[in-house]
């Protein structure tokens, strides 16, 4: 009753007033109806936009997740745990894959199968953008002087691995002898003292590992820069 009384106050004698005024009334109801049904769809959109985004990225996570499993001698399971959650490498295993690494490197034998898996043991723990595969590649393909192959022609040279010793968190000493022999295994020098400084890090599984990767170093243990001498 109070609306109908407040809309007859409104109007005035003059009628085209009370009908501009009137029209002013609908175009501004409907205006006021387009805009909250453009806010809802703009709502609604971004709430689709938002359900799409999350299926496609629940969609692109893998659905497979590895397990190790641990067997008794009976062949029973006694621990069962997801492969990512396995424990990183420890002091250990990191000293046995530097000892190797210099080992396979200055290695020489006539055995061209066995040099070429030395070869290949060096280079699953290079990283392509690490100073240490520059040095590398340079000392096995110097055309002689260092080069493995050519030196099994004349040569070999014998590695005995003495210490294996952690400096930092990251770096390693490694001393050995070297033992160099002719053909007929008549030894050519005295056996002589090296000593190395190996910087090695650990590269966790990712997407982007291949597996000849993980099948070569699985471990994820990477030689990242190296620098050796000989010992007086």
């Amino acid at each position: 009753m109070i609306d109908h009384e407040d809309k007859m106050a409104e109007t005035t004698e003059n009628p085209y007033l009370n009908a501009r005024r009137a029209w002013n009334e609908h175009v501004g109801d409907v205006v006021a109806a387009r805009r909250a049904w453009q806010a809802a769809g703009f709502v609604s959109l971004l709430i689709a936009l938002a359900a799409v985004g999350g299926v496609v990225y629940i969609g692109s996570q893998s659905k497979f997740v590895p397990y190790v499993i641990e067997v008794d001698k009976l062949g029973e399971a006694v621990a069962v745990q997801p492969a990512q959650k396995a424990d990183p490498a420890n002091e250990r295993v990191i000293h046995a894959y530097v000892a190797a690494f210099i080992n396979d490197a200055r290695l020489v034998t006539p055995d061209i199968a066995l040099q070429r898996a030395a070869i290949f043991r060096i280079y699953a723990m290079l990283s392509p953008n690490d100073p240490a595969t520059q040095k590398m590649n340079q000392w096995l393909d110097s055309g002689g002087v260092t080069n493995p192959f050519k030196r099994a022609e004349t040569e070999t040279v014998g590695v005995q691995i003495e210490t294996v010793i952690r400096q930092t968190e990251t770096s390693w000493q490694v001393d050995w002898v070297e033992t160099v022999r002719d053909r007929q295994g008549v030894v050519k020098a005295v056996p002589y003292r090296m000593r190395a400084l190996v910087t090695v890090y650990l590269s966790p599984l990712s997407t982007k590992t291949s597996e000849e990767q993980i099948r070569r170093n699985p471990l994820g243990i990477y030689v990242s820069d190296y620098s050796w001498s000989k010992q007086n």
